[in-house]
């Protein structure tokens, strides 16, 4: 590796880490702001919110590659513009094309790299992070909503009347429950104190007793703790889920595509899919080629074209992804080009900058 190589690598190295960090951080924020709804409002617990938080890491990444790349060739190569490294360079014999080796061999690099994620580790995330939301969030119900001086649910069969309920700790003072079972009278416990947790009612220190039609208490009993289950539950865990066929690894797409073309089902979406996992991972690259003669071209500073210009950038490259993505699903585009347009329409317009550069 020459001296130039390693010098521009050096140069990419920190501006890339740190668009990496902001794009990643921006994406984060709005998968932190559903976290936050599911742990507040939904009352999902803390571990399965934590896990669905992991498992959505993978794709935020990949998200995040592609802007972190824009990014850092643009404040890379604009330093070297603004400290006019990059005419001396020019003086010196080495050419926009001979600077573009390292930069294409990065972004090529971080594409395959994103790609072998897309392949191997979010199919995987995605398939635990759906089974996780099904079986913690949609199909589990909140915790008993607890209120004080007034009846409420306290589960399947069980109304509740509580003088005392100190919020932060789950726990219940002077406490009526009247059960609902089979027969006309409820069995009525009366507890001093009672606890609530994600798996039961723990009741303390009272006793439990059915009333006759005359009001007398008859089968008294006393006890210390009385646990009650709660069923949390609107079915049974779903373990054996089936992945979305756009989250498939590459052949398992591929086969399925196959067998629904064989029974005469429409494959225009899922082909979409399958060239859209060809061409979005290439991105990097692409853009990587774009940003370089864009800086290269600009007397402005690293600074200036900096997070600003590539947000714009990358608004711009997401709304054509967007276009022609649903160009393609409608069926307007064939699925090949529905992915690949934005890619093609970046290397023309890098070309064509380029060569302008390059003067």
């Amino acid at each position: 590796m020459k001296l130039i190589d390693r010098y521009l690598l050096s140069e990419l190295a920190s501006p890339c880490l740190f668009g990496l960090m902001i794009f990643s951080s921006l994406w984060l924020v709005n998968v932190l702001m559903k976290m936050i709804d599911l742990f507040v409002t939904k009352e999902v617990a803390l571990w399965a919110v934590v896990r669905i938080f992991t498992y959505s890491l993978p794709v935020v990444l990949t998200t995040a590659f592609p802007m972190a790349m824009l990014l850092g060739v643009l404040m890379a190569m604009g330093r070297l513009t603004a400290d006019s490294e990059f005419t001396a360079m020019k003086a010196g014999g080495i050419s926009l094309y001979r600077l573009m080796i390292p930069i294409a061999a990065v972004g090529a690099s971080v594409s395959l790299g994103v790609m072998g994620i897309n392949e191997f580790l979010v199919p995987h995330a995605n398939l635990e992070r759906n089974r996780i939301y099904l079986n913690e969030v949609v199909l589990k119900k909140p915790l008993p909503k607890v209120a004080q001086n007034i009846f409420f649910e306290g589960g399947k069969e069980l109304k509740m009347f509580v003088r005392h309920y100190e919020m932060k700790t789950n726990k219940l003072r002077n406490v009526t429950v009247f059960h609902f079972e089979s027969g006309d009278f409820p069995r009525i416990t009366e507890a001093r104190g009672a606890i609530l947790s994600e798996r039961q009612w723990t009741f303390l220190d009272g006793t439990m007793f059915t009333s006759r039609p005359t009001g007398a208490p008859e089968n008294l009993i006393h006890f210390r703790a009385w646990n009650y289950p709660l069923d949390l539950r609107h079915a049974e865990r779903i373990n054996d889920i089936t992945p979305r066929p756009a989250d498939l690894p590459f052949a398992d797409l591929y086969r399925y595509i196959q067998e629904q073309k064989s029974k005469g089902l429409p494959t225009v979406t899922h082909w979409v899919d399958f060239f859209w996992k060809t061409s979005f991972p290439f991105a990097s690259f692409f853009l990587s080629l774009l940003a370089a003669p864009l800086a290269a071209g600009s007397g402005r500073s690293g600074a200036s074209l900096g997070v600003g210009l590539s947000i714009l950038l990358m608004f711009v490259y997401y709304m054509l992804l967007a276009l022609c993505r649903g160009g393609g699903e409608a069926g307007y585009l064939a699925p090949f080009w529905a992915a690949w347009i934005p890619n093609v329409i970046v290397l023309v317009v890098a070309f064509f900058l380029m060569r302008r550069a390059a003067c």
